[in-house]
Protein backbone atom coordinates (compact mmCIF):
# COMPACT_ATOMS: atom_id res chain seq x y z
CA UNK A 1 0.00 0.00 0.00
CA UNK A 2 1.34 3.38 -0.91
CA UNK A 3 2.33 6.14 1.36
CA UNK A 4 0.84 9.82 0.49
CA UNK A 5 3.62 11.58 -0.11
CA UNK A 6 4.52 15.35 -1.21
CA UNK A 7 5.31 16.18 -4.13
CA UNK A 8 9.08 16.06 -5.07
CA UNK A 9 10.80 19.77 -4.44
CA UNK A 10 11.74 21.84 -7.79
CA UNK A 11 14.94 20.60 -8.59
CA UNK A 12 17.23 23.55 -7.87
CA UNK A 13 18.92 22.12 -5.04
CA UNK A 14 16.47 23.91 -2.21
CA UNK A 15 18.16 27.47 -2.65
CA UNK A 16 14.95 29.11 -4.29
CA UNK A 17 12.44 27.88 -1.37
CA UNK A 18 15.53 28.42 1.11
CA UNK A 19 15.21 32.43 -0.28
CA UNK A 20 11.28 32.57 0.52
CA UNK A 21 11.37 31.41 3.98
CA UNK A 22 14.63 34.12 4.53
CA UNK A 23 12.56 36.71 2.83
CA UNK A 24 9.47 35.86 5.01
CA UNK A 25 11.44 36.19 8.08
CA UNK A 26 12.87 39.42 7.50
CA UNK A 27 9.61 40.77 7.31
CA UNK A 28 8.89 43.07 10.66
CA UNK A 29 5.53 42.68 10.26
CA UNK A 30 5.54 38.46 10.44
CA UNK A 31 3.11 37.62 13.49
CA UNK A 32 5.59 36.11 16.31
CA UNK A 33 3.39 33.87 18.50
CA UNK A 34 0.26 33.67 16.24
CA UNK A 35 1.19 30.44 13.75
CA UNK A 36 1.90 31.04 10.24
CA UNK A 37 3.47 28.74 7.72
CA UNK A 38 7.54 28.69 7.24
CA UNK A 39 6.77 31.11 4.28
CA UNK A 40 3.57 30.89 0.85
CA UNK A 41 0.78 30.61 1.44
CA UNK A 42 -1.79 29.67 4.04
CA UNK A 43 -5.30 29.91 4.11
CA UNK A 44 -8.33 27.46 6.04
CA UNK A 45 -7.62 25.55 9.82
CA UNK A 46 -8.53 21.91 8.83
CA UNK A 47 -8.21 18.72 10.65
CA UNK A 48 -8.35 19.73 14.24
CA UNK A 49 -7.52 17.36 16.66
CA UNK A 50 -5.87 16.22 19.74
CA UNK A 51 -4.99 13.22 20.62
CA UNK A 52 -2.69 11.54 22.97
CA UNK A 53 -1.97 14.91 24.25
CA UNK A 54 -1.07 16.18 21.41
CA UNK A 55 -3.06 19.06 19.19
CA UNK A 56 -2.62 18.70 15.40
CA UNK A 57 -3.18 21.69 13.07
CA UNK A 58 -3.70 20.84 9.23
CA UNK A 59 -4.10 23.75 6.90
CA UNK A 60 -4.23 24.53 3.53
CA UNK A 61 -0.72 25.72 2.05
CA UNK A 62 0.75 26.49 -1.01
CA UNK A 63 4.84 26.19 -0.33
CA UNK A 64 5.61 27.21 -3.74
CA UNK A 65 4.91 30.70 -3.28
CA UNK A 66 2.60 33.54 -1.35
CA UNK A 67 -0.82 32.51 -3.74
CA UNK A 68 -3.71 30.39 -3.75
CA UNK A 69 -2.40 27.48 -5.86
CA UNK A 70 -2.09 23.52 -6.18
CA UNK A 71 -3.11 23.97 -2.41
CA UNK A 72 -1.59 20.76 0.00
CA UNK A 73 -2.13 20.52 3.60
CA UNK A 74 0.44 21.48 6.08
CA UNK A 75 0.61 19.82 9.29
CA UNK A 76 1.82 20.90 12.60
CA UNK A 77 1.28 20.05 16.15
CA UNK A 78 1.54 21.28 19.85
CA UNK A 79 1.26 20.45 23.51
CA UNK A 80 0.22 23.64 24.55
CA UNK A 81 -1.37 25.81 21.85
CA UNK A 82 0.87 27.71 21.60
CA UNK A 83 3.84 26.52 20.49
CA UNK A 84 4.34 24.47 17.35
CA UNK A 85 6.16 21.70 15.30
CA UNK A 86 6.32 21.69 11.59
CA UNK A 87 6.09 18.28 10.54
CA UNK A 88 5.96 16.85 6.53
CA UNK A 89 3.24 17.89 4.60
CA UNK A 90 0.21 15.48 5.19
CA UNK A 91 -1.31 15.52 1.75
CA UNK A 92 0.00 17.02 -2.18
CA UNK A 93 -2.02 17.12 -5.00
CA UNK A 94 -1.56 14.29 -6.98
CA UNK A 95 0.07 14.28 -10.60
CA UNK A 96 -2.04 16.33 -13.43
CA UNK A 97 -4.86 13.91 -14.80
CA UNK A 98 -4.01 11.09 -12.01
CA UNK A 99 -6.87 12.16 -9.05
CA UNK A 100 -9.04 13.56 -8.45
CA UNK A 101 -7.50 16.27 -6.38
CA UNK A 102 -5.12 17.01 -8.73
CA UNK A 103 -5.57 20.86 -8.67
CA UNK A 104 -5.86 20.87 -5.31
CA UNK A 105 -6.15 19.15 -1.68
CA UNK A 106 -8.92 21.92 0.10
CA UNK A 107 -10.41 22.14 3.58
CA UNK A 108 -11.58 19.47 5.26
CA UNK A 109 -11.52 17.93 8.72
CA UNK A 110 -9.93 14.68 10.90
CA UNK A 111 -12.41 12.43 12.48
CA UNK A 112 -11.53 9.09 14.48
CA UNK A 113 -12.72 5.66 12.49
CA UNK A 114 -12.61 2.73 14.97
CA UNK A 115 -9.67 4.88 16.17
CA UNK A 116 -7.55 5.32 13.13
CA UNK A 117 -7.36 9.18 12.18
CA UNK A 118 -9.06 9.79 8.69
CA UNK A 119 -9.17 12.99 6.93
CA UNK A 120 -12.30 14.29 4.76
CA UNK A 121 -11.50 16.92 2.31
CA UNK A 122 -12.62 18.50 -1.34
CA UNK A 123 -10.53 17.39 -4.43
CA UNK A 124 -10.32 20.10 -6.30
CA UNK A 125 -10.24 19.44 -10.06
CA UNK A 126 -10.57 22.02 -12.76
CA UNK A 127 -12.31 24.09 -10.39
CA UNK A 128 -14.72 21.68 -9.17
CA UNK A 129 -14.81 20.21 -5.92
CA UNK A 130 -15.62 16.50 -4.56
CA UNK A 131 -15.22 14.73 -1.10
CA UNK A 132 -12.42 12.74 -0.78
CA UNK A 133 -10.95 10.34 2.06
CA UNK A 134 -7.49 9.54 3.25
CA UNK A 135 -6.48 7.49 6.72
CA UNK A 136 -3.66 7.27 8.83
CA UNK A 137 -0.78 5.70 6.86
CA UNK A 138 0.54 4.37 10.85
CA UNK A 139 -2.39 4.72 13.41
CA UNK A 140 0.16 4.46 16.29
CA UNK A 141 2.19 7.06 15.34
CA UNK A 142 1.45 9.58 17.20
CA UNK A 143 2.60 12.68 14.70
CA UNK A 144 0.40 11.12 11.97
CA UNK A 145 3.32 11.70 9.49
CA UNK A 146 2.35 9.60 6.75
CA UNK A 147 -1.39 9.41 5.17
CA UNK A 148 -2.74 7.21 2.46
CA UNK A 149 -5.57 8.34 0.05
CA UNK A 150 -8.40 6.18 -0.91
CA UNK A 151 -8.28 4.32 -4.13
CA UNK A 152 -12.30 5.21 -4.74
CA UNK A 153 -11.84 8.40 -4.36
CA UNK A 154 -13.67 10.62 -4.71
CA UNK A 155 -16.19 9.38 -2.35
CA UNK A 156 -18.97 11.98 -3.41
CA UNK A 157 -18.94 12.53 -6.98
CA UNK A 158 -20.90 15.83 -6.99
CA UNK A 159 -23.89 17.73 -5.78
CA UNK A 160 -27.24 16.45 -5.63
CA UNK A 161 -29.24 16.95 -8.78
CA UNK A 162 -32.34 18.09 -6.42
CA UNK A 163 -30.67 20.94 -5.76
CA UNK A 164 -29.34 23.56 -8.52
CA UNK A 165 -26.43 24.13 -6.76
CA UNK A 166 -24.11 26.63 -7.67
CA UNK A 167 -20.85 25.45 -5.00
CA UNK A 168 -20.10 22.57 -3.61
CA UNK A 169 -17.30 21.94 -0.72
CA UNK A 170 -16.15 21.59 2.76
CA UNK A 171 -16.84 19.49 5.66
CA UNK A 172 -18.26 18.23 9.12
CA UNK A 173 -18.15 14.64 9.80
CA UNK A 174 -19.16 12.95 13.14
CA UNK A 175 -19.77 9.32 14.07
CA UNK A 176 -23.61 8.47 15.57
CA UNK A 177 -24.55 7.04 18.37
CA UNK A 178 -25.73 3.99 16.00
CA UNK A 179 -22.08 3.56 14.56
CA UNK A 180 -23.17 5.39 11.11
CA UNK A 181 -21.45 8.87 10.10
CA UNK A 182 -22.77 11.80 9.12
CA UNK A 183 -21.17 14.37 6.39
CA UNK A 184 -22.19 17.86 6.14
CA UNK A 185 -20.87 19.97 3.31
CA UNK A 186 -21.29 23.56 2.49
CA UNK A 187 -23.21 24.80 -0.71
CA UNK A 188 -24.50 27.63 -2.89
CA UNK A 189 -27.79 27.05 -4.91
CA UNK A 190 -28.93 29.57 -8.03
CA UNK A 191 -32.22 30.88 -5.94
CA UNK A 192 -32.35 29.86 -2.54
CA UNK A 193 -29.03 31.21 -1.49
CA UNK A 194 -26.53 29.19 0.79
CA UNK A 195 -27.16 25.92 2.10
CA UNK A 196 -26.24 22.74 4.22
CA UNK A 197 -26.37 19.50 2.67
CA UNK A 198 -26.43 16.39 4.72
CA UNK A 199 -25.15 12.66 3.52
CA UNK A 200 -24.96 9.24 5.56
CA UNK A 201 -23.09 6.30 5.25
CA UNK A 202 -21.93 3.55 7.27
CA UNK A 203 -17.87 3.52 6.27
CA UNK A 204 -16.77 6.73 5.49
CA UNK A 205 -16.26 4.99 2.02
CA UNK A 206 -20.21 5.07 0.25
CA UNK A 207 -22.34 7.99 1.09
CA UNK A 208 -26.30 8.50 0.90
CA UNK A 209 -27.83 12.28 -0.07
CA UNK A 210 -30.55 12.87 2.94
CA UNK A 211 -31.38 16.42 1.59
CA UNK A 212 -30.40 20.41 3.01
CA UNK A 213 -30.44 20.75 6.96
CA UNK A 214 -30.64 24.09 6.11
CA UNK A 215 -31.20 26.39 3.19
CA UNK A 216 -30.87 30.01 3.15
CA UNK A 217 -34.01 30.65 2.08
CA UNK A 218 -35.62 29.25 5.31
CA UNK A 219 -34.37 31.54 7.49
CA UNK A 220 -36.63 35.04 8.00
CA UNK A 221 -33.91 37.42 8.12
CA UNK A 222 -34.45 40.26 10.45
CA UNK A 223 -33.93 43.77 9.46
CA UNK A 224 -30.69 44.04 11.77
CA UNK A 225 -29.46 40.59 10.37
CA UNK A 226 -26.26 40.43 8.36
CA UNK A 227 -26.45 38.82 5.01
CA UNK A 228 -25.65 35.11 4.73
CA UNK A 229 -24.67 35.24 0.73
CA UNK A 230 -25.26 33.15 -1.73
CA UNK A 231 -22.44 30.28 -0.73
CA UNK A 232 -21.65 28.59 2.40
CA UNK A 233 -18.55 27.65 3.33
CA UNK A 234 -16.47 26.03 5.98
CA UNK A 235 -19.66 24.37 7.97
CA UNK A 236 -19.32 23.53 11.71
CA UNK A 237 -22.21 22.04 13.52
CA UNK A 238 -21.98 21.36 17.06
CA UNK A 239 -23.79 20.99 20.52
CA UNK A 240 -22.95 23.98 22.46
CA UNK A 241 -20.64 22.93 25.42
CA UNK A 242 -22.81 22.60 28.46
CA UNK A 243 -22.30 21.97 32.41
CA UNK A 244 -20.86 18.23 33.45
CA UNK A 245 -21.33 15.73 32.89
CA UNK A 246 -22.39 16.43 29.21
CA UNK A 247 -19.09 18.78 28.29
CA UNK A 248 -17.47 15.64 26.72
CA UNK A 249 -20.04 15.03 24.62
CA UNK A 250 -18.77 14.80 20.89
CA UNK A 251 -20.53 15.34 17.31
CA UNK A 252 -23.96 17.79 17.14
CA UNK A 253 -26.09 15.35 19.42
CA UNK A 254 -26.72 15.57 22.92
CA UNK A 255 -27.92 18.50 23.57
CA UNK A 256 -30.89 21.11 22.97
CA UNK A 257 -28.60 23.88 21.71
CA UNK A 258 -26.61 23.90 18.64
CA UNK A 259 -24.56 25.94 17.08
CA UNK A 260 -23.88 25.73 13.07
CA UNK A 261 -21.02 27.86 12.23
CA UNK A 262 -20.47 29.02 7.80
CA UNK A 263 -18.77 31.21 6.33
CA UNK A 264 -20.70 33.63 3.52
CA UNK A 265 -19.45 33.57 0.26
CA UNK A 266 -20.78 35.61 -2.40
CA UNK A 267 -19.09 34.74 -5.85
CA UNK A 268 -15.57 34.91 -5.09
CA UNK A 269 -15.28 37.29 -2.33
CA UNK A 270 -15.10 35.86 1.42
CA UNK A 271 -17.79 37.89 3.78
CA UNK A 272 -17.48 36.93 7.34
CA UNK A 273 -18.35 34.19 9.69
CA UNK A 274 -21.89 33.56 10.92
CA UNK A 275 -23.44 31.25 13.25
CA UNK A 276 -26.99 30.31 13.54
CA UNK A 277 -28.19 29.14 17.02
CA UNK A 278 -30.93 26.87 17.69
CA UNK A 279 -31.12 22.78 17.24
CA UNK A 280 -30.64 20.30 15.57
CA UNK A 281 -32.81 17.00 15.31
CA UNK A 282 -33.94 14.38 12.66
CA UNK A 283 -31.49 15.61 10.00
CA UNK A 284 -32.57 19.69 10.09
CA UNK A 285 -31.35 22.67 11.99
CA UNK A 286 -34.04 24.63 13.33
CA UNK A 287 -32.22 28.37 13.64
CA UNK A 288 -33.52 30.73 16.84
CA UNK A 289 -31.38 33.37 15.67
CA UNK A 290 -28.11 34.60 13.58
CA UNK A 291 -24.95 36.27 15.34
CA UNK A 292 -21.37 37.47 13.92
CA UNK A 293 -18.96 35.12 15.04
CA UNK A 294 -16.59 37.61 14.82
CA UNK A 295 -16.87 41.03 14.22
CA UNK A 296 -14.23 41.70 11.66
CA UNK A 297 -15.55 41.09 8.27
CA UNK A 298 -13.50 38.88 6.06
CA UNK A 299 -10.31 38.76 8.70
CA UNK A 300 -11.32 35.79 10.81
CA UNK A 301 -13.25 33.56 7.80
CA UNK A 302 -13.08 29.79 7.58
CA UNK A 303 -12.99 28.95 11.23
CA UNK A 304 -12.99 25.46 12.60
CA UNK A 305 -13.39 24.19 15.91
CA UNK A 306 -12.77 20.77 17.79
CA UNK A 307 -12.89 19.35 21.21
CA UNK A 308 -9.67 18.76 23.35
CA UNK A 309 -9.09 16.17 25.72
CA UNK A 310 -10.70 18.13 28.49
CA UNK A 311 -13.76 18.92 26.96
CA UNK A 312 -13.71 21.98 25.69
CA UNK A 313 -14.35 23.21 22.58
CA UNK A 314 -11.35 25.05 20.71
CA UNK A 315 -11.75 27.24 17.38
CA UNK A 316 -9.05 28.67 14.92
CA UNK A 317 -9.82 30.74 11.69
CA UNK A 318 -7.44 32.03 9.04
CA UNK A 319 -6.50 36.04 8.91
CA UNK A 320 -6.35 36.95 5.40
CA UNK A 321 -3.70 39.61 4.36
CA UNK A 322 -4.94 43.30 4.10
CA UNK A 323 -1.94 43.86 1.70
CA UNK A 324 -2.37 43.63 -2.17
CA UNK A 325 -0.87 41.42 -4.34
CA UNK A 326 2.30 43.04 -4.88
CA UNK A 327 2.53 43.52 -1.06
CA UNK A 328 2.11 40.08 -0.41
CA UNK A 329 4.62 39.22 -2.95
CA UNK A 330 7.31 41.43 -1.56
CA UNK A 331 6.85 39.61 1.82
CA UNK A 332 6.97 36.07 0.73
CA UNK A 333 4.21 34.85 2.90
CA UNK A 334 0.76 35.11 3.11
CA UNK A 335 -2.07 34.09 6.32
CA UNK A 336 -2.35 33.45 9.74
CA UNK A 337 -4.29 31.48 12.15
CA UNK A 338 -6.19 33.45 14.64
CA UNK A 339 -5.02 33.09 18.55
CA UNK A 340 -6.81 29.73 19.85
CA UNK A 341 -10.13 30.82 20.82
CA UNK A 342 -12.90 29.24 23.39
CA UNK A 343 -16.23 28.53 22.29
CA UNK A 344 -19.25 28.29 24.95
CA UNK A 345 -22.61 28.85 25.88
CA UNK A 346 -23.39 32.89 26.32
CA UNK A 347 -27.34 32.27 27.15
CA UNK A 348 -28.53 31.87 23.81
CA UNK A 349 -25.68 33.32 22.08
CA UNK A 350 -22.53 31.88 21.06
CA UNK A 351 -19.46 33.33 23.42
CA UNK A 352 -15.69 33.70 22.02
CA UNK A 353 -13.00 34.22 24.09
CA UNK A 354 -9.09 33.57 23.71
CA UNK A 355 -7.90 30.32 25.72
CA UNK A 356 -6.11 30.72 29.25
CA UNK A 357 -3.00 29.46 27.79
CA UNK A 358 -1.96 32.96 25.74
CA UNK A 359 -1.52 34.55 29.16
CA UNK A 360 1.52 32.25 29.43
CA UNK A 361 3.42 34.16 26.89
CA UNK A 362 3.25 37.12 28.90
CA UNK A 363 6.37 39.04 30.30
CA UNK A 364 7.23 42.45 30.86
CA UNK A 365 4.59 44.19 32.58
CA UNK A 366 3.30 47.23 33.63
CA UNK A 367 0.18 48.37 35.24
CA UNK A 368 -1.90 50.90 33.69
CA UNK A 369 -2.39 53.66 36.47
CA UNK A 370 -6.25 53.97 37.15
CA UNK A 371 -8.10 57.55 37.02
CA UNK A 372 -10.23 59.81 34.87
CA UNK A 373 -9.46 60.16 31.36
CA UNK A 374 -9.22 63.69 29.97
CA UNK A 375 -7.24 64.27 27.05
CA UNK A 376 -4.15 62.17 25.94
CA UNK A 377 -1.82 60.44 28.76
CA UNK A 378 0.71 57.47 27.59
CA UNK A 379 -0.45 54.65 29.21
CA UNK A 380 2.54 52.53 29.58
CA UNK A 381 6.62 53.32 28.72
CA UNK A 382 6.44 49.78 27.31
CA UNK A 383 6.68 49.61 23.49
CA UNK A 384 6.82 46.63 21.24
CA UNK A 385 5.49 44.59 18.32
CA UNK A 386 3.72 42.07 20.72
CA UNK A 387 1.74 43.28 23.12
CA UNK A 388 -1.52 41.85 25.51
CA UNK A 389 -3.61 45.00 26.72
CA UNK A 390 -6.51 44.96 29.58
CA UNK A 391 -8.55 47.43 30.50
CA UNK A 392 -11.82 48.31 32.81
CA UNK A 393 -13.51 51.30 31.69
CA UNK A 394 -16.72 53.25 33.17
CA UNK A 395 -18.24 55.78 31.23
CA UNK A 396 -20.36 58.43 31.68
CA UNK A 397 -23.18 59.03 29.55
CA UNK A 398 -21.96 60.06 25.88
CA UNK A 399 -18.26 59.26 27.16
CA UNK A 400 -15.92 57.82 25.59
CA UNK A 401 -11.99 56.34 24.88
CA UNK A 402 -9.66 55.81 22.63
CA UNK A 403 -7.04 53.23 23.27
CA UNK A 404 -4.65 54.39 20.52
CA UNK A 405 -1.95 51.95 19.37
CA UNK A 406 0.99 54.74 18.65
CA UNK A 407 2.98 52.83 15.67
CA UNK A 408 5.45 55.77 15.78
CA UNK A 409 6.33 55.14 19.63
CA UNK A 410 5.80 58.70 20.14
CA UNK A 411 8.39 60.23 17.31
CA UNK A 412 6.43 63.63 15.38
CA UNK A 413 6.06 63.27 12.04
CA UNK A 414 5.14 59.50 11.72
CA UNK A 415 1.70 59.59 12.71
CA UNK A 416 1.05 55.76 12.12
CA UNK A 417 -1.65 54.07 14.76
CA UNK A 418 -4.59 52.66 15.12
CA UNK A 419 -7.33 53.68 17.11
CA UNK A 420 -9.68 51.66 19.13
CA UNK A 421 -12.57 53.65 20.55
CA UNK A 422 -15.17 52.94 22.99
CA UNK A 423 -18.19 54.41 22.92
CA UNK A 424 -21.12 54.82 25.18
CA UNK A 425 -24.12 56.23 24.02
CA UNK A 426 -27.98 56.15 24.28
CA UNK A 427 -28.43 52.52 23.09
CA UNK A 428 -25.27 51.13 24.79
CA UNK A 429 -21.37 50.88 24.26
CA UNK A 430 -19.49 50.02 21.12
CA UNK A 431 -16.07 49.56 20.45
CA UNK A 432 -14.94 50.74 16.62
CA UNK A 433 -11.56 49.70 15.61
CA UNK A 434 -10.06 51.60 12.78
CA UNK A 435 -6.96 51.27 11.16
CA UNK A 436 -7.21 53.93 8.16
CA UNK A 437 -4.07 55.42 9.75
CA UNK A 438 -2.50 52.43 10.96
CA UNK A 439 0.31 52.44 7.43
CA UNK A 440 1.82 54.08 5.16
CA UNK A 441 2.13 51.22 2.72
CA UNK A 442 0.43 51.61 -0.31
CA UNK A 443 -2.09 49.34 -1.38
CA UNK A 444 -3.56 48.01 2.18
CA UNK A 445 -6.85 47.56 2.96
CA UNK A 446 -8.00 49.63 5.69
CA UNK A 447 -11.53 50.47 6.80
CA UNK A 448 -13.16 50.47 10.32
CA UNK A 449 -15.35 48.20 11.50
CA UNK A 450 -17.58 48.14 14.93
CA UNK A 451 -18.58 46.19 17.51
CA UNK A 452 -21.47 46.27 19.60
CA UNK A 453 -21.62 45.02 23.58
CA UNK A 454 -24.08 44.29 26.27
CA UNK A 455 -22.14 45.91 29.08
CA UNK A 456 -23.60 49.65 30.10
CA UNK A 457 -20.45 50.76 30.80
CA UNK A 458 -20.95 53.04 33.80
CA UNK A 459 -19.29 51.98 36.94
CA UNK A 460 -21.41 49.04 37.68
CA UNK A 461 -20.54 47.50 34.59
CA UNK A 462 -17.68 48.64 33.17
CA UNK A 463 -16.40 47.91 29.42
CA UNK A 464 -13.50 45.17 30.04
CA UNK A 465 -11.48 45.19 26.79
CA UNK A 466 -8.69 43.03 26.27
CA UNK A 467 -6.49 43.80 23.11
CA UNK A 468 -3.98 41.46 21.30
CA UNK A 469 -1.36 42.79 19.01
CA UNK A 470 1.21 40.84 16.90
CA UNK A 471 2.81 42.79 14.60
CA UNK A 472 0.42 43.13 11.64
CA UNK A 473 -2.57 40.94 13.36
CA UNK A 474 -4.84 42.82 16.01
CA UNK A 475 -7.91 41.16 17.91
CA UNK A 476 -9.99 42.96 19.63
CA UNK A 477 -12.16 40.77 22.83
CA UNK A 478 -14.97 42.31 25.04
CA UNK A 479 -18.42 40.50 26.77
CA UNK A 480 -17.71 37.44 25.38
CA UNK A 481 -17.35 38.78 21.25
CA UNK A 482 -14.57 39.16 18.96
CA UNK A 483 -13.55 41.28 16.25
CA UNK A 484 -10.28 40.69 14.01
CA UNK A 485 -8.55 43.39 11.77
CA UNK A 486 -5.31 43.65 10.08
CA UNK A 487 -2.08 46.51 10.44
CA UNK A 488 0.87 47.12 8.85
CA UNK A 489 2.63 49.54 10.61
CA UNK A 490 6.30 50.19 9.06
CA UNK A 491 8.15 49.92 12.37
CA UNK A 492 5.98 47.70 14.43
CA UNK A 493 8.49 47.19 17.50
CA UNK A 494 7.98 50.84 18.23
CA UNK A 495 3.88 50.87 19.04
CA UNK A 496 2.89 51.95 22.83
CA UNK A 497 -0.02 52.10 23.92
CA UNK A 498 -1.77 56.11 24.20
CA UNK A 499 -4.99 56.54 26.02
CA UNK A 500 -7.32 59.77 25.26
CA UNK A 501 -11.03 60.53 25.87
CA UNK A 502 -13.63 62.27 28.45
CA UNK A 503 -16.31 61.40 30.85
CA UNK A 504 -14.44 58.59 31.19
CA UNK A 505 -11.99 56.61 33.74
CA UNK A 506 -9.82 53.89 34.32
CA UNK A 507 -10.30 51.55 36.94
CA UNK A 508 -7.50 48.25 36.00
CA UNK A 509 -5.41 48.31 33.55
CA UNK A 510 -2.27 46.34 32.45
CA UNK A 511 0.25 46.01 29.08
CA UNK A 512 2.73 42.86 28.83
CA UNK A 513 5.12 42.21 26.04
CA UNK A 514 4.76 38.95 24.62
CA UNK A 515 6.88 36.34 23.87
CA UNK A 516 7.69 34.88 20.41
CA UNK A 517 6.89 31.27 19.64
CA UNK A 518 8.41 30.90 16.32
CA UNK A 519 10.75 28.51 15.61
CA UNK A 520 14.04 29.77 13.53
CA UNK A 521 15.51 27.50 10.98
CA UNK A 522 12.25 26.46 9.50
CA UNK A 523 11.64 24.89 5.87
CA UNK A 524 9.40 25.34 3.71
CA UNK A 525 8.69 20.82 2.88
CA UNK A 526 9.39 20.00 6.58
Amino acid sequence: MSTVCPEPAPADDGRTEDALVMRAEADPLLPRFHFTPPAGWMNDPNGLLQRGGLHHLFYQYNPEGPTHHRIHWGHAVSRDLLNWSDLPIALAPARSGEGPDDDGCWSGVAVLDDGRPALVYSANHEGRQTAALAVAADAADPLLVDWEKDPRNPVIAGPPDELAVTDFRDHCVWHEPDGSWTQLMGAGTRDRGGAVLRYTSSDLRHWTYRGPILVGSDWRAAPEDPWTATMWECPDLFALPAPAPDARAAGAGGSVRHVLIFSAWHQGHPQETLAFVGDYSEGRFHPARLQRVDWGGRFCYAPQSYLDEAGRRIQFGWMPEARDERGVARAGWCGVMTVPRLLSDDGDALAVEPVPELARLREQHEAIPQGAVDGARPASSICAGGLDIELELSLDASGYVEVVLDHAGGVPGRGERTVIRVDRGPEGCAIRVDPSHASHEPGVEARPVTMPVRTRGDADDPVRLRVILDRSTLEVFSDRRALSARVYPTDPESTRVVLTGDRARVGAGSVWTMRSTRRAGRHLRP
